[in-house]
């Protein structure tokens, strides 16, 4: 399968961030006690719900709509996710409440890294957009290896640091990542060697992209907030952790092949299917990997984690399949019914998380609830999006070349 050029940089870029992203998660098991992981996992999810609902979806808007100058684009981004993260604050405060951690240090490292990583999240397109491929890639690499380095040095010179040492070291990751906003001139990248897209957009209201974004936010920060109340921070640390290691691969083929798309304005002659199954075969290799550490007795303070490896890995599988399509939509004129789709999966997830919680199910059969209703969605939705965008929206005196979807 023929990929874009720019997608090998971003893809060793991505791999290089998954490695220290997971070489970050071996280090909090290994240095940080149980406890830790789950405090700082909460924390980070608050910031995380925080950041995504003030960005609404701007560094997805900023790569589809290639029309708009580079430096107007990123002046909007900025101004809006900043204006959006001060109405937001007293909804952070009410999540960091409920999450029942103490409400000042809580909510002031989740105002740090909302602030940092929204920052970052803008960077990465405009950087993809601006740049050489190479400094693109370098915008994903160089902010966890930073942020894996930080945290190295604070687990040895602070030992008993805990949660503090992993969101500082989360801090320093971001606020490198921020640098590529700085860069003052702009550099257009070449057009790929695919079939020209000039009315590709999002064509979606700001209520629509609003909508979505809540939807995915909320569900995301429910997610580790529920799972802490029901079953403890000790188990939502297992299930970040399992997260963070297993939802890398759908991350990396979507930065490395449907962002690539999007930002060169083209439309491969490739199925993206090949692309999803290349990530779900990473999946695979990763959850296999911890599988064997945790059977091994190689991690015995999180053996409780293993029956949660299956469920995980089969959720995430499905969502590098998703991930593969997800540029399809924005090319195809059909960016509203993509939010639409999104918002009913977030609906299913929230019933598969909070139904089990009110029954007292267990831990191991609650995540098999959760996993199974995720994947039977991303599975369902990937599907409606190859059948809905084989042909053309946009030009359709132009009929779409063998093997395009």
């Amino acid at each position: 399968m023929k990929i874009p050029r720019a997608s090998w940089a971003l893809a060793l870029g991505s791999a290089v961030s998954l490695a220290a992203q997971a070489l970050f998660s071996l280090l909090m098991l290994r240095a940080f006690s149980p406890e830790a992981v789950g405090s700082f996992a909460v924390i980070a999810q608050l910031a995380f719900f925080w950041m995504t609902l003030a960005l609404a979806q701007s560094p997805l808007r900023l790569l589809a709509d290639a029309h708009v100058p580079l430096a107007q684009a990123r002046r909007q981004a900025l101004r809006g996710t900043g204006v959006r993260l001060l109405l937001l604050f007293p909804v952070a405060a009410l999540a960091a409440f409920f999450g029942g951690a103490p409400l000042a240090a809580s909510l002031g490292w989740a105002a740090v890294l909302a602030v940092l990583q929204a920052g970052w999240y803008i960077a990465q397109p405009f950087a993809l957009r601006s740049t050489h491929a190479r400094s693109a890639a370098l915008a994903r690499a160089l902010p966890p290896l930073c942020a894996l380095a930080t945290a190295g040095v604070g687990a040895w010179w602070m030992p008993g640091g805990g949660a503090a040492v992993l969101l500082a070291s989360a801090a320093v990751g971001y606020a490198v990542g921020c640098l590529w906003l700085c860069k003052r001139s702009a550099i257009q990248a070449a057009p790929a060697a695919g079939r020209p897209m000039p009315q590709q957009g999002d064509s979606r209201s700001t209520l629509l992209r609003l909508m979505h974004t809540a939807a995915d936010a909320a569900t995301g920060a429910a997610l580790l907030l529920v799972w802490q109340r029901v079953h403890g921070a000790a188990d939502a640390g297992l299930l970040a952790v399992l997260l963070r290691l297993l939802g890398m691969a759908p991350v990396v083929v979507h930065t490395a092949w449907a962002q690539v798309l999007l930002a060169q304005g083209t439309r491969w002659h490739a199925s993206p299917l090949w692309a999803g199954a290349v990530g779900a075969v990473l999946t695979a290799a990763l959850g296999s990997a911890c599988a064997l550490l945790l059977s091994q007795g190689w991690l015995p303070a999180w053996q409780a984690a293993l029956p949660y490896v299956l469920p995980i890995t089969l959720w995430q599988a499905a969502a590098c399949m998703h991930a593969a399509c997800s540029h399809l939509p924005f090319q195809h004129g059909r960016a509203s019914a993509f939010s639409y789709a999104a918002i009913g999966l977030a609906a299913l997830q929230w019933l598969a998380l909070c139904l089990p919680a009110i029954a007292g199910t267990g831990a191991s059969a609650h995540a098999w609830w959760l996993a199974g209703a995720s994947t039977a969605g991303l599975l369902l939705w990937t599907a409606a999006i190859v059948r809905g965008c084989r042909t053309p929206a946009f030009a359709p005196d132009a009929p779409p070349t063998r093997g395009q979807t």
